[in-house]
């Protein structure tokens, strides 16, 4: 930082998005003084460019990481009551097919991605028959079934601003647009 805008930080984060601004959240939360740098805009790069879900972590499942899967739909639960104003569920509907793993498999881990977080609000997952459900209109024919579950939709920029207003809040210097040029050790601190 120049001599103008000097300041001692326990904390220092550069980047001020969804990470950067949940770091400065927590730990100015926990008491530690935390400055946060971002070059342009909170949220405007990676975390603009998301796919706005709050999701379970799905696709783990076949990697057997129940814990991490655990983990995050007990998140996606706490998030959804957090901040009820910027996420939504949201229902997908997966057609069953020759290429994908058997039915009853899927049917089984979607039965565990219901029930591994203690799902409260979310709609659980539900066997379809396309030929009668009204979400096999627009597939092609030869779809016979399909499984509808449940993940949640995010205004992703929002959250980011939240976090760090809420950091600030919580005394966080949050510091948009300051463009972190060097950091260098000297002695036993970093100067930004």
């Amino acid at each position: 930082m120049d001599q103008g805008n000097a300041a001692d930080f326990d904390l220092f984060v550069i980047g001020g998005g969804v990470n950067g601004c949940g770091i400065a959240r927590d730990a100015a939360g926990r008491g530690l003084r935390v400055g946060l740098a971002e070059q342009g805009d909170l949220a405007q790069a990676t975390s603009s460019a998301s796919t706005k879900l709050f999701h379970g972590g799905l696709r783990y499942l076949e990697y057997y990481e129940f814990r991490l899967v655990r983990e995050a739909l007990i998140e996606r639960e706490t998030l959804l009551v957090a901040m009820p104003h910027i996420s939504w569920p949201l229902r997908f509907v997966l057609p069953h097919h020759d290429g994908l793993r058997p039915a009853w498999l899927l049917r089984l881990g979607l039965f565990l991605y219901d029930h591994l977080g203690g799902r409260k609000i979310l709609p659980p997952t539900r066997s379809l028959d396309l030929h009668e459900d009204p979400a096999g209109a627009p597939l092609k024919p030869g779809y016979e079934k399909a499984f509808e579950y449940s993940d949640c939709w995010v205004e992703d920029a929002r959250l980011v601003v939240l976090l760090a207003r809420d950091a600030a809040r919580r005394s966080a210097k949050i510091m948009p647009r300051k463009k972190c040029l060097a950091a260098r050790r000297d002695g036993g601190v970093w100067r930004i």
